[in-house]
């Protein structure tokens, strides 16, 4: 290690492990429960009920008015958030899975003594388990930081300084690794972070925001990055 290390940050969704439509699987189940099935190939409903959840994402709705917000599209009056939760549980085993690479890459950064944290947006229960199963034992000693437990949702400067207290180190060696250029990449670089953009899927970046420290299509691109990429 050198006298002044780097520290890695991780988003989870989309970066290190993938959950196909989750939550949004979960919502359809659960109308199913209620005696309202819906058709998963109805495009306008599926558009609507994706905004709900993005709107939950940002911060503009908890988990309990999520739900009910839902049932009232549904009709219905008596739903059981809680349910809602029990169902997206039920599926983390069928649907989330890591990204390539992810595994391997945070044994090997952790091999070399590089302090790892995740920081993402979400609620803890259910982040908690989409990462033990994406990662299994590389999860295992890996602090996660959840944006309902911090109270602060990124891009917000507050989500990123508390991964730079959790990596302990100084924030201008403190890297975020994340797949949203606006979330993640900006909000990164706002906070005073340096910022790894992961474009797996080949994408634009936005011109209207700042460009990111590095680009990387694949996780494993982390490994050989050299010290004078990472030098202050």
């Amino acid at each position: 290690m050198t006298e002044n290390p780097i520290g890695i940050g991780f988003d989870f969704d989309h970066t290190l492990g993938v959950d196909h439509g989750l939550e949004l699987r979960a919502l359809y189940a659960y109308a199913d429960e209620l005696g309202r099935p819906l058709d998963e190939d109805d495009e306008e409903l599926r558009a609507a009920i994706a905004a709900v959840l993005r709107d939950f994402r940002i911060g503009l709705l908890t988990l309990d008015s999520l739900v009910l917000v839902f049932a009232e599209q549904l009709g219905v009056s008596d739903a059981d958030p809680q349910r809602w939760r029990e169902l997206c549980y039920a599926l983390v085993d069928e649907l989330v899975e890591p990204i390539d690479g992810a595994r391997e890459t945070l044994a090997r950064l952790r091999a070399r003594g590089v302090p790892l944290a995740v920081l993402t947006n979400g609620w803890t229960p259910l982040q908690q388990k989409k990462i033990a199963r994406a990662l299994g034992d590389a999860a295992h000693g890996l602090p996660v930081l959840v944006s309902d437990a911090l109270g602060a949702i990124k891009p917000q400067p507050a989500a990123f300084d508390a991964l730079v207290a959790k990596l302990g180190v100084s924030r201008d060696r403190a890297w975020y690794v994340g797949d949203n250029p606006a979330g993640d990449v900006a909000g990164a670089l706002a906070a005073g972070l340096r910022a790894v953009w992961f474009d797996w899927e080949g994408l634009s970046y936005p011109q209207d925001l700042p460009p990111p420290t590095v680009r990387i299509s694949a996780l494993r691109e982390l490994e050989t990055l050299g010290e004078n990429t990472f030098a202050p």
